[in-house]
């Protein structure tokens, strides 16, 4: 053999920083991992939807979690910056999760 062989997992983040994606899924990561950012119990009632640009979006159950999370929003971007790294994310915007249940 010419070269070493490596596994296909040590290439993935070459790779994708090659093709200039490796920021977006290490930002992916914040909605992947929520509840080991947020913690299990603020997880419950609260969903990383999406990233928009370096904007996390959250979903709040109802306007008391909505509440809670406006308040703990320093927090939030302090667990996401120790997660994933300074910078990663610079935001979190809340919105309210619409009720997914059709009323008759």
């Amino acid at each position: 053999m010419a070269g070493a062989s490596r596994p296909v997992g040590a290439l993935v983040p070459e790779v994708l920083a090659r093709l200039g994606l490796a920021e977006g899924v290490t930002r992916w990561r914040a909605v992947v991992e929520w509840e080991a950012i947020a913690g299990e119990a603020l997880a419950r009632h609260a969903t990383a939807s999406r990233v928009d640009g370096d904007t996390l979006i959250v979903e709040a159950g109802n306007s008391y979690v909505m509440f809670e999370l406006s308040h703990r929003k320093a927090e939030l971007l302090s667990r996401l910056a120790a997660h994933l790294g300074d910078g990663t994310i610079r935001d979190v915007r809340l919105v309210l999760r619409r009720n997914q249940e059709a009323r008759p």
